[in-house]
C-alpha cells in the first residue's frame, strides 16, 4: 500500500481536476461568448456539411467573424457536438478534458525531468495538484478557449522530448504534440519554436552522443510540416490578426512598449492581486491568476536555485521567460491572462518546488505534522475562497464579460418569431448573427448561402462582419437601432440593449436581466 500511495494520490488529483472542470460546465461561467458560439457553430457546420459557415471545405484556418482562428479547437469540438448536440456543454467539453490531461502531463514531466531528486513523488503530486486547482487554469478549462489547449500540448511535447532524448522512438510523438500546438493558439506559434530550439540546444551533448540521426531527421521533417503550415497561414490569412492587435505599427516605440508590457506579465500585480484584465475568458478581474500562498513558495524556489543551482530547472525558467513575449507584442486592455496561458504549468512546477523547499527548511523549527497541517489548511482555505468567488460571488462580474443573456433571449424569441415578419437585432451586440445561428441550430447549408453576401465587409475595407451597416440571416436583420424610426415600425421584433430605446416608450417588451437584476436585453414587440 505504501509503495502505491503516489499512484493512488495522483488518481485522486486527476479525478478532482476532471470534476472541477466538468461539473455544471454548460452553466458556469455564466454566459457564452461570441468566440465560443462561433467555434461551436463552425464545428457543427463542418460536421453536417464538411464545410465551415462560409462554404470553405475542411478549412485549415477557419474564418470566424473576419479573423481566422487556429483550427485545432474547432476540429476537437466536432466529436463532442456529434454526441451531445450543439450546446454550451458540448462546445466547452474538449477544453475541460484537455485541461484535465494537462494535469496528467504535468505529473509526468516532473517525474521525468527531476527523477534524480529524492522527493520527486511529492514534487510531481504537488505540481499537478497546483495546476488542478489553479484559478488561472481552471477558469480557462471551463470555457471553449483555445488558449487552454496550449497548456496541454506544449507540456506533452516537452515530456516526449525528454523521453525521446533517451529513447529515440518518442521523438515523433514530441514532434506531433509540438506541431499540433502551433495550431492551438496564436501565442503558441511563437513560443513553441523558441522553446523547442532551446531544448535541442540544452540537450545537444546527449543528442550528439546518442547519434540517432534517423529519428531526429524524420522528427524534424514531421515538425516542419506543421511549422510550414503555420508560416503559410501567418503570411496569408493570419496576417490580419497580427496587424490587428500587434504593436508593430508604433515603430520607434516598439522597444518601450514591449519592455513595459513584458514586465507587467511577470509582476506581482498580475500573479497575485489584479490578475486578468477582462472577464471575457472566464477569469475574475481583481483576483490573481495564482494563489497568494505561492508567493513565498516562489521566493524559496529562487533562493534555493541561487544557492544550489540544478540544471534541470533551466527549461522551466526559460519556459516562463518566453511565455510573455507574444502578449507583450500585442495591444489590448493589459493583463491578457489568456495570451500568456502558455506559461502554465511551468509556474506551478516552480511553486511546487518552492513549497517543498520551504517545508524542508521550516521543519527544522517546527514539527513536520504541524507544518503539514498548516500547509494543508492554507491549501484548502485558498481553494475554498476561489471556488466561492468563481461559482457564487463573481457570477455578476463574469456574466457581463461573457455575453450573458443570449440563450435566454433566443428562447423567448423562438416562442414569438412566427408571428412577425422581421426580427431586428441591434448591431451593438458583438457578432449577433453567431448567437442566432448557434441557438437556432441554423441549417448550415442555408447559412453558407446567406453568408456569401457578408463577404462584402472585405471589399469595404472592414475587419469584421458586424461592422457592416446592415446584413441579414433569414428574417433576422442586424443593424443599428434608431428609435425615432423604429418606434413606428409594425409587425417586427426589436432585440436591443436597455440603453438603446426609451424604456418607458417601449411597450410589449420582455426583459432579459443580468444576474444582478440590471437589464441585459430588451425584446420589444412592435404589433
Amino acid at each position: 500500500m505504501r509503495k502505491n500511495w503516489p499512484k493512488i494520490a495522483f488518481v485522486f488529483i486527476l479525478f478532482l481536476a476532471l470534476f472541477l472542470r466538468i461539473v455544471a460546465l454548460g452553466s458556469f461561467p455564466l454566459g457564452f461568448t461570441a468566440d465560443e458560439a462561433a467555434q461551436g457553430y463552425t464545428a457543427w457546420s463542418i460536421l453536417k456539411t464538411g464545410r465551415d459557415e462560409w462554404g470553405k471545405f475542411l478549412p485549415l484556418f477557419p474564418r470566424s467573424f473576419g479573423d481566422f482562428k487556429p483550427p485545432l479547437y474547432t476540429y476537437l469540438i466536432i466529436p463532442s457536438v456529434a454526441i451531445f448536440g450543439l450546446n454550451e456543454f458540448a462546445v466547452r467539453l474538449p477544453s475541460a478534458l484537455f485541461g484535465t490531461l494537462a494535469v496528467l502531463m504535468t505529473f509526468l514531466v516532473v517525474k521525468e525531468l527531476f527523477r534524480s531528486l529524492r522527493n520527486v513523488d511529492y514534487f510531481a503530486l504537488i505540481a499537478s495538484l497546483l495546476l488542478a486547482i489553479s484559478p488561472w487554469h481552471l477558469s480557462l478549462s471551463r470555457g471553449a478557449f483555445e488558449a487552454n489547449l496550449t497548456v496541454f500540448f506544449l507540456t506533452a511535447g516537452f515530456y516526449f522530448f525528454l523521453k525521446g532524448v533517451k529513447q529515440s522512438k518518442f521523438l515523433l510523438l514530441a514532434a506531433l504534440f509540438f506541431g499540433l500546438n502551433l495550431f492551438s493558439y496564436h501565442s503558441a506559434r511563437l513560443v513553441t519554436p523558441l522553446f523547442l530550439g532551446f531544448l535541442i540546444w540544452w540537450k545537444r551533448k546527449e543528442i550528439f552522443k546518442k547519434k540517432s540521426w534517423g529519428w531526429w531527421v524524420s522528427s524534424f521533417c514531421f515538425f516542419s510540416l506543421f511549422l510550414g503550415g503555420t508560416i503559410w497561414m501567418l503570411l496569408g490569412e493570419g496576417k490580419m490578426r497580427v496587424t490587428d492587435i500587434g504593436i508593430f505599427s508604433t515603430r520607434w516605440q516598439i522597444p518601450k512598449i514591449f519592455i513595459r508590457q513584458y514586465l507587467s506579465y511577470l509582476s506581482g500585480e498580475f500573479f497575485f492581486t489584479k490578475g486578468a484584465g477582462e472577464a471575457t475568458y472566464g477569469m475574475i478581474p481583481g483576483r490573481g491568476v495564482v494563489y497568494l500562498f505561492e508567493l513565498p513558495a516562489l521566493i524559496f524556489a529562487f533562493v534555493w536555485l541561487v544557492k544550489k543551482w540544478n540544471n534541470n530547472f533551466l527549461p522551466i525558467l526559460v519556459w516562463i521567460t518566453l511565455a510573455p513575449i507574444p502578449a507583450a507584442l500585442s495591444f489590448g486592455v493589459g493583463y491578457h491572462a489568456n495570451r500568456v496561458a502558455v506559461m502554465m504549468p511551468a509556474i506551478q512546477i516552480l511553486s511546487a518546488f518552492g513549497l517543498l523547499v520551504s517545508f524542508d527548511y521550516l521543519k527544522k523549527f517546527f514539527q513536520a505534522k504541524l507544518l503539514f497541517s498548516l500547509y494543508s489548511f492554507v491549501f484548502v482555505l485558498s481553494f475554498s475562497f476561489f471556488i466561492y468567488d468563481y461559482f457564487i460571488h463573481s457570477s455578476k462580474i463574469l456574466a457581463r464579460g461573457m455575453g450573458y443573456g443570449w440563450r435566454e433571449a433566443m428562447n423567448d424569441i423562438n416562442q414569438i418569431e412566427d408571428k412577425y415578419s422581421k426580427i431586428i437585432v441591434s448591431r451593438s451586440f458583438s457578432e449577433p448573427q453567431t448567437f442566432v445561428a448557434f441557438y437556432k441550430k441554423w441549417d448550415p447549408w442555408d447559412f453558407q448561402k446567406q453568408s456569401n453576401d457578408w463577404l462584402r465587409y472585405q471589399k469595404d475595407g472592414l475587419k469584421f462582419v458586424d461592422q457592416l451597416g446592415s446584413y441579414s440571416l433569414g428574417k433576422y436583420e442586424f443593424r443599428d437601432i434608431h428609435w425615432q424610426q423604429e418606434k413606428n415600425l409594425k409587425n417586427v421584433v426589436l432585440v436591443v440593449k436597455a440603453n438603446e430605446v426609451p424604456f418607458e416608450e417601449s411597450i410589449n417588451k420582455r426583459i432579459i436581466p443580468y444576474p444582478d437584476g440590471e437589464p441585459a436585453f430588451l425584446i420589444v414587440e412592435k404589433i
